[in-house]
């Protein structure tokens, strides 16, 4: 899907590794979102993945995934260098002590179900281009709105605590439920597809 000037390469995701760290372990950018790292890392003082832009949705995608796909790579590595637990998600990159008697990175393992996938570069270039929609929509509204995910949970009707299997059930019966070609609105399904992909972010990251 990606056959751009862009290449991803070895020495390219080393590069970037190294300078996402630096500025991660940096006081002042504790705690820090995606979307500075990005400008950070497009400023004039880095001058990093000036490339691709936010406002093309298939360059956007490329820079969440590579930026995710280091902070992935980065947190196992200082968990191996017991620098400490780095917790990711769109609103907040943080490194945080790791717990007492965690040993065996039990930690790391249950919060993880997303590192598969952004360790895996062939899914670059394999993520369809509706998943890559759900993505970004959720990155934008992430930001626009912290606690969009308590109104998505609203729009499923749903309320917390819930799991991300309930969420899924519900969505697949509400979408079915509202689809035009059912009689249902067009914009009720946008509201639920919106919803949805505001909450896989959100409790796929922390599941």
């Amino acid at each position: 899907m990606f056959e751009s000037e862009y290449e991803v390469s070895t020495t390219f995701i080393e590069e970037l590794c190294n300078t996402v760290e630096a500025i991660i372990t940096q006081p002042e950018h504790q705690p820090i979102s995606e979307y500075k790292l990005i400008k950070l890392l497009q400023s004039g003082q880095y001058h990093t993945l000036n490339e691709l832009k936010m406002n093309q949705t298939d360059q956007l995608f490329k820079l969440h995934f590579l930026i995710f796909h280091v902070l992935y790579t980065l947190q196992e590595s200082l968990l191996n260098q017991k620098v400490g637990l780095l917790e990711i998600t769109p609103l907040r990159i943080i490194i945080q002590p790791i717990p007492q008697n965690d040993t065996s990175h039990t930690t790391i393992k249950q919060r993880n179900k997303l590192a598969e996938y952004y360790l895996d570069m062939k899914n670059l270039a394999n993520t369809t281009p509706l998943e890559i929609e759900h993505l970004i929509l959720s990155f934008w509204k992430s930001f626009h709105n912290p606690d969009s995910h308590l109104e998505s949970l609203k729009i499923l009707d749903l309320t917390p605590p819930v799991s991300y299997d309930e969420i899924k059930i519900q969505y697949k019966r509400l979408a079915s439920k509202h689809h035009p070609d059912k009689g249902g609105s067009k914009e009720m399904t946008q509201q639920i597809n919106q919803a949805m992909a505001t909450l896989s972010q959100r409790y796929k990251t922390v599941g």
